[in-house]
C-alpha cells in the first residue's frame, strides 16, 4: 500500500428523526478515541473538517492523526439520510405492518410466528377495550374517564413520536409508488458519496458501516454500485496472466469450499457447517483481491468491508421478500448479492462467479460485490420476544456463509438495539469489541474469534 494513502470509513445512520453528526460522535468515541490499540492515550484529538460534499453543509469530516502502529489516517464520513424520507404518514405505517402481518400463520417461518401471535393478540386486546368502552362506558366509572383522558395522549404519541421513526422503515422497505421517489434518492445520494471517495485518490480502504436500517441501505448502495462499476475498468485488471485474474480465481475456489459437493432438492448450494477455517481462507482472498483492485491509478474498487449493526437483514426473507421462497427465487435471479457471490457455473470442475470477456479473461458479474468486500454482522440476540434486539438477527443463514456473524449476549431486562457502540464508564463492552473486530483498521486479516461467532 502507499503509505500516503487514508482509509475511509462511512457510517450510514438508523431509523428516527436523526440529527446530522450526532451518531458520529457517539461512534467515534468507541471506534477510535477510547480504543487503546489503535491511538496513544495522549494522542487521541480528532478533528472535524468541512465535508466534501456540496448537497449536505451541516456534515463534517472527522479526521484522525496517524495510528499507533503505522502511522496510517483515518476519515470518518456520515452518509446522513433522514432529510430524504420526509412526512411519514400513519397510513404507511399501518400498509407495511399489514404486509408482514396479515397472512396465514403457516406461510410464516417458525422463527416469526411468535411474533405474529404477539401482534395479532395485542391487536384483539385493543380492541376488545375499544367496544367494551364503548358499549358500556358509563358503567367503567373512573376507567372511563382514564381512557378518555390518555387516548389524545397515545394519539399524540402514536403520530409524533412512533410514526416518525416506525415510517422510515415502514416506506424503505415497501416499494410502494409514494415510497419510491424516497428509496432511489437515499441509494443515489449513497453512491455519489461512495464514487466522491474514490475520486479523490486520498484513499485505497474504504469501511462501509451501517446500523439498523442504515445496515440495509449500505447494502443496498454497495449493490447499485457494484453493478454500475465500469466493465472496462475491471477488463482491464483482468488481462491473461493477471494478478487480478489469479486472485479471483481464489476467491472463486475458496468460495466453493464453503459449500457441500452436492446441491439441495431445489437445485440450490448447500453451505458446510463448521467450515471455520474455509470462511478464514475465503475471506482472506476476498481481501487480497480487493488490495489488487484497489492498487495504482484508475482503481475500481477500494471498499473492503461491509458492517451490519443491529441489521433487519437478519430477518430479509420476510422484510425483503414476503416469503422465503420468494427472497431464494431474487437471490438466484442475481437481485439481492450473496456472500461468497452466486455461481454462474456449478459442474464437477467449474465453480465461478465470474463470466468471460474473451477467450482467455472473466470478470465478476453484476451481483459479486463480494468477491472483494467482506462482510461482517454484528447482532444482540433476541429474548421473549421483544428484549435484546428483535430487529436483528443472524445474516449468514439469508446471505451466505461467507458472512461472519458475532452473536451478543443479551441477558436482562434491556433493548439493546442502541448498544453496539455504548460505552458506560468508558469501559469497552463485548459489543463494542466485537464492532472494532468487524472494523479491522489495522487491515490485519480474519481475527475473530469462536466466541462471538453466529
Amino acid at each position: 500500500m502507499t503509505a500516503t494513502k487514508k482509509t475511509a470509513v462511512i457510517l450510514i445512520h438508523g431509523i428516527g428523526e436523526q440529527r446530522p453528526m450526532d451518531t458520529m460522535w457517539s461512534f467515534m468515541d468507541a471506534a477510535w478515541v477510547q480504543d487503546d490499540a489503535m491511538v496513544e492515550e495522549y494522542d487521541r484529538a480528532i478533528y472535524s473538517k468541512p465535508g466534501d460534499t456540496a448537497e449536505n453543509h451541516e456534515l463534517r469530516r472527522v479526521t484522525t492523526r496517524g495510528d499507533r502502529h503505522s502511522g496510517r489516517r483515518f476519515d470518518f464520513h456520515e452518509y446522513y439520510w433522514a432529510h430524504m424520507m420526509p412526512d411519514n404518514r400513519l397510513s404507511d405505517v399501518l400498509g407495511w405492518l399489514a404486509s408482514l402481518f396479515v397472512r396465514l400463520p403457516g406461510t410464516l417461518p417458525s422463527g416469526y410466528l411468535g411474533h405474529w401471535i404477539l401482534a395479532w393478540t395485542l391487536t384483539f386486546v385493543a380492541a376488545g377495550c375499544y367496544v367494551a368502552f364503548l358499549l358500556d362506558s358509563d358503567r367503567l366509572g373512573w376507567a372511563s374517564g382514564l381512557a378518555t383522558l390518555l387516548l389524545p395522549i397515545v394519539t399524540s404519541l402514536v403520530l409524533n413520536a412512533i410514526v416518525p421513526v416506525v415510517g422510515d422503515a415502514a416506506r424503505y422497505l415497501r416499494a410502494a409508488p409514494r415510497n419510491v421517489e424516497a428509496r432511489q434518492r437515499i441509494r443515489a445520494e449513497g453512491m455519489k458519496l461512495l464514487a466522491r471517495l474514490h475520486r479523490t485518490g486520498d484513499y485505497d480502504r474504504i469501511v462501509v458501516l451501517g446500523h439498523s436500517l442504515g445496515s440495509l441501505v449500505a447494502y443496498d448502495v454497495l449493490t447499485h454500485a457494484w453493478a454500475g462499476l465500469d466493465e472496462r475498468k475491471l477488463e482491464g485488471r483482468h488481462a491473461e496472466g493477471s494478478d487480478a485474474m489469479r486472485l479471483l480465481a481464489d476467491v472463486e475456489n475458496a468460495g466453493a469450499a464453503l459449500f457441500e459437493d452436492e446441491k439441495a432438492d431445489d437445485g440450490s448450494l448447500v453451505a458446510k457447517k463448521g467450515a471455520h477455517d474455509e470462511r478464514s481462507r475465503f475471506r482472506e482472498a476476498q481481501r487480497a483481491y480487493r488490495r489488487e483492485l484497489a492498487s495504482g491509478e484508475g482503481a475500481p474498487w477500494l471498499v473492503s468491508d461491509l458492517i451490519t449493526l443491529g441489521s433487519p437483514l437478519g430477518k430479509a426473507d420476510i422484510l425483503l421478500a414476503g416469503s422465503p421462497s420468494a427472497f431464494e427465487t431474487r437471490k438466484k435471479r442475481r437481485e439481492f448479492p450473496i456472500c461468497p457471490p452466486f455461481y454462474e457455473y456449478w459442474a464437477k470442475d467449474v465453480k465461478r462467479f465470474s463470466f468471460p470477456r474473451d477467450a482467455k479473461s472473466r470478470i465478476p458479474h453484476h451481483a459479486a460485490p463480494f468477491a472483494a468486500t467482506v462482510w461482517s454482522n454484528v447482532h444482540f440476540e433476541t429474548r421473549l420476544l421483544l428484549l435484546g434486539d428483535p430487529v436483528a438477527g443472524p445474516v449468514a443463514p439469508h446471505f451466505g456463509p461467507g458472512v461472519v456473524d458475532h452473536a451478543l449476549s443479551s441477558a436482562g431486562l434491556r433493548f439493546r438495539h442502541l448498544d453496539y457502540w455504548r460505552m458506560p464508564s468508558g469501559k469497552a463492552t463485548p459489543a463494542v469489541r466485537a464492532l472494532r473486530t468487524a472494523l479491522d483498521l489495522r487491515d490485519v486479516g480474519d481475527v475473530e474469534t469462536r466466541e462471538h461467532e453466529g
